[in-house]
């Protein structure tokens, strides 16, 4: 078994197919295309992939979810643990036993301290076995009601709900525990010496430009994330028609735009936060209006679409078709090769976030307005709890300031 996408008059669909390229259960693609109705592509390839653990879990012990639920015959108790501590597993580290290979050793002890490392090493992400273990209550939910919904007794509901709270448990636990890391309020994502070292770089007259082609594209879109805070595929996404090149020159418009039939792209990008502008410097626009004008009009393609950034190489007959995500993401591989430290757009991001916080404060802007500007600049909705994040860190070092002025009082 494994995870296809395919497209269907323009439409991205992801099924997990067998090894004739057929879909392996009919239930099984009911689930993932009701997901596919209300999340982005990325999140369901992200969810079939969760679910293609789980079915290769079972059918390795010709066990039938559908099956199983439909007859009210569910799993039990022991076959729920054992799928449990599988989760904790890398793929290609299980089988039905456990089994490591150690070499032969006559101390047991050491055998089986080895082994053990084995295990640890062996291990997955929190967030990893979380995904699986909520992906397996999910799938079992709604093959519930698609076959009981209007129609069950009591006792199937009680023993259904019982499997599902202990699942729940089992789940809810890592959202608790996801993370012991107390990390430096002081330290920066990106320092400041390898930031202004990108910046040098990134400029196509550098003589250290790590772009051997494209410098006037990849220049553009570090900088675009860079100044705005913006989100990778809202870069990939974004059109000539987003870009206001007229009255200010200085804004771009963030928004979703769900299954855009005229991408021709599998994968296609988008917006995963609510719409707003994103500003920009003036000259930075006007950059971008000239590699519109005079290098990206070369590409004879790129005049049957929209959008912004497009291919410059014929790899797979792409040349001036919209910029894949895997191209883009090539980009900051070679930038991170250049500056021996790994970057990748979302980390752009968070040191935008950063540099917001210093120049909020340098200003003297209030903080709870601060935060507004914040959400909207990052496309979060009023309620969000992401700017929680970086008002951490900010409250850590004026924790350590004020400390440090409480200290020098107490040591007088």
């Amino acid at each position: 078994m494994r995870v296809k996408r395919y497209q269907y008059d323009g439409i991205p669909f992801v099924s997990i197919v067998d090894d004739t390229d057929c879909p392996v259960d009919p239930y099984v693609s009911c689930y993932l295309t009701s997901i596919r109705i209300s999340k982005s592509t990325n999140s369901t390839v992200r969810y079939a992939n969760e679910l293609l653990f789980v079915l290769n879990h079972f059918a390795g012990r010709n066990i039938r979810l559908a099956k199983r639920v439909a007859s009210c015959d569910f799993i039990s108790f022991s076959e729920y643990t054992h799928f449990y501590e599988q989760c904790f597993f890398q793929k290609a580290q299980l089988d039905k036993n456990y089994s490591f290979i150690v070499p032969h050793i006559d101390n047991k002890h050491l055998r089986n301290s080895m082994i053990a490392n084995a295990r640890v090493g062996a291990r997955v992400s929190s967030e990893t076995i979380q995904g699986r273990v909520r992906r397996f209550r999910l799938f079992l939910e709604w093959l519930f009601n698609e076959f009981h919904f209007d129609n069950h007794s009591d006792e199937t509901l009680d023993k259904f709900q019982k499997l599902i709270a202990n699942i729940k448990l089992d789940e809810q636990a890592f959202g608790r525990n996801r993370s012991q890391k107390v990390s430096n309020p002081e330290e920066s994502v990106i320092p400041n010496n390898v930031f202004r070292h990108m910046l040098e770089i990134i400029l196509p007259t550098s003589p250290c430009n790590p772009f051997k082609s494209s410098k006037i594209r990849n220049y553009l879109i570090i900088s675009l994330l860079m100044q705005s805070g913006i989100r990778r595929g809202a870069v990939a996404k974004l059109k000539i028609s987003d870009c206001h090149f007229h009255g200010s020159y200085d804004r771009i418009s963030i928004y979703r735009s769900g299954n855009d039939a005229s991408d021709p792209r599998l994968e296609k990008p988008n917006q995963k936060t609510k719409a707003h502008l994103a500003t920009v410097d003036r000259t930075l626009m006007e950059q971008l209006k000239f590699y519109v004008d005079h290098y990206r009009a070369r590409f004879l393609p790129s005049q049957t679409h929209d959008y912004v950034f497009v291919s410059e190489k014929n790899s797979k007959g792409t040349i001036g078709l919209p910029l894949s995500l895997k191209a883009l993401n090539a980009i900051f591989y070679v930038l991170s090769e250049a500056l021996g430290f790994h970057i990748h757009p979302h980390l752009l991001r968070h040191k935008w976030n950063e540099i917001f916080d210093e120049e909020g404060d340098r200003k003297g802007v209030d903080p709870l307005l601060l935060e507004d500007i914040r959400k909207y600049a990052m496309g979060w909705s009023q309620h969000s709890t992401m700017a929680q994040l970086y008002n951490e860190k900010r409250l850590a070092q004026k924790t350590r300031e004020l400390s440090k002025a409480h200290q020098r009082k107490v040591d007088l």
